[in-house]
Parts: C-alpha cells; sequence; structure tokens
C-alpha cells in the first residue's frame, strides 16, 4: 500500500529513540511453503506488534500475534477501518501514548475450524463454507451442538465472530455485535428456496456444517486460507482457544462512533437534527 512502508519506517524509528528494541519487516499474503515470514520469524518475545495498511492487513497480522498473545496497534492507511485503532496522520501521537502506557487491551474471540481430522485453522473474522464455481449451489447441512438446524442450498455458510459480524455477514444484512461479544453467527448467502434470517450462536456452541454427498466445497478462514472440503466432509467451528488482542487508546464506546461514521449513519442523524430545527 503507498506510504505505509515510509510510515512503518517512522514510527520504528521513533520506537528507537525512545531507548525500546524494534524490528520492522514486511508482511507476506504467503510465506514461504512450510515455513516462516519475515514477521513470524521476529515477533516471539515481542510486546507490541505495530501494523501498518488496511483491516485486511491487520486482520492477518493479528492472526500471527494471536497464537503468542501479543497484542497489536493497527494504523490505517486511507479509508476508515474496525480493526485499526489510529489513522495515519495520528499515528506517532497515538504511539507515544501507548509507549507511555496510556493504552488498553481490548481482546477479541476467534472461531476455530476443524475439517475432518486435519489442523485447526483459526479465525477472526469468519469461516466460510461455498461453492467451487460459479452458477452452481453447494448443498451444506448445519448442525448446532447434535441438533441439525437446517439444510440449505445455498452460495455459502458463514460462521462469523462478532469482529467479523462488519465484515462479509454485514454485507448480507447479518446482526452487528459489540466486539467483545463471545457469540458466533450463522448465516446463509442467497439460500435457494430457505429461509435467510442469520442465527447468533450462544458462546461454548458448536457448530458443524456437512457438505451433502454429491457437492464439493471450498472453506476460506479469514478470506486468505483456502481449503478443499469435499463430498461428504464435514467441518466443526467453535470457539477458538486464541484470543486477538488489541491495544485501543478510545474508550469503549469508540466502536459506536467508528460505526456511525463507517455506514453513514451519523451523516442521517446530521440530517435529521437539521430538518427538526427547521
Amino acid at each position: 500500500m503507498h506510504g505505509a512502508r515510509e510510515l512503518a519506517e517512522r514510527l520504528h524509528a521513533q520506537i528507537a529513540e525512545a531507548g525500546l528494541e524494534s524490528w520492522c519487516a514486511p508482511l507476506e499474503r504467503n510465506g514461504p511453503a512450510g515455513g516462516e515470514g519475515p514477521v513470524e520469524a521476529q515477533l516471539p518475545g515481542s510486546d507490541l506488534l505495530v501494523c501498518v495498511g488496511g483491516d485486511g492487513t491487520v486482520l492477518q497480522a493479528s492472526g500471527l500475534a494471536s497464537a503468542l498473545g501479543v497484542p497489536v496497534f493497527g494504523v490505517r492507511m486511507g479509508r476508515l477501518g474496525f480493526l485499526a485503532e489510529s489513522t495515519e496522520g495520528e499515528a506517532e501521537a497515538a504511539l507515544r501514548l501507548i509507549l507511555a502506557g496510556k493504552g488498553r487491551i481490548e481482546e477479541r474471540t476467534m472461531a476455530q475450524a476443524v475439517l475432518e481430522d486435519g489442523e485447526p485453522l483459526h479465525a477472526l473474522n469468519d469461516v466460510v463454507i461455498g461453492r467451487q464455481r460459479l452458477g452452481r449451489t453447494v448443498s451444506v447441512g448445519v448442525h448446532l451442538d447434535g441438533v441439525v438446524l437446517a439444510e440449505y442450498r445455498t452460495d455459502a455458510i458463514i460462521v462469523a465472530t462478532a469482529t467479523g459480524s462488519t465484515g462479509y455477514a454485514l454485507a448480507i444484512h447479518g446482526p452487528i455485535l459489540y466486539p467483545t461479544s463471545p457469540e458466533l453467527i450463522v448465516a446463509a448467502v442467497a439460500p435457494h428456496l430457505s429461509y435467510s434470517n442469520a442465527l447468533v450462536v450462544r458462546d461454548g456452541a458448536t457448530v458443524t456444517l456437512e457438505v451433502a454427498r454429491g457437492h464439493e466445497a471450498v472453506m476460506t478462514v479469514d478470506g486468505h486460507h483456502e481449503v478443499e472440503v469435499r463430498s461428504g466432509s464435514t467441518v466443526r467451528i467453535a470457539r477458538s482457544p486464541r484470543r486477538a488482542r488489541f491495544v485501543r487508546l478510545g474508550g469503549e464506546n469508540q466502536f459506536y462512533a467508528n460505526l456511525a461514521q463507517r455506514l453513514g449513519w451519523l451523516r442521517l442523524d446530521h440530517q435529521l437534527g437539521e430538518l427538526e430545527r427547521d
């Protein structure tokens, strides 16, 4: 992203000037097969990960940091996001406050997805089971704690965290959860001849998605891990033992201010206020 590298280097220098050890590395979308990327190699032993970029970059960085419990301070470049704490122009002043110990830690629930007997994958935003090819639907059975909930012919099934409730799930009119809420959301994308209501699932529940025989699907985790799901396979999704940790400077109600601005509600309220005064 334009300008991100230059800003990262300035923040790196700022930390060094404060007398603290630091490192600077690019975040690779796909590291070497079976190996570590530059951030993963440097991250162990770190007390804070400063991430400069868009929400997608902060999402990927927080996934790496969550494995070690390292908190993330996100700096967004460009438009308003939900994960980053600071804008480009505010970054150096915000980092100064954080280094002075004036930030707070916000912990967020992650989801864990296990395909059959495979290795668990961890998502801060969502796990999506969808069709492999355009023009065809996938048939997915949804089970909640062993109870059959629904059988969908659909483009995809989304299982989202509270963080993911402002992502893909929001695009299909799912509910918005407060970011530290532990519940999960289950929602179908364009279901055929079925209800499309999203469901908020209690904390501690397990959602099992079963791809019907004769159908094949793809599972994506936070938009960048992609795994083929073969006919008749099941995926179990529950709360992950990992927690994503973010450094915040504003109060807990700052989320609602960001939400109103991001979704345009603030402009609407302002217009209504003007009409009432007229």
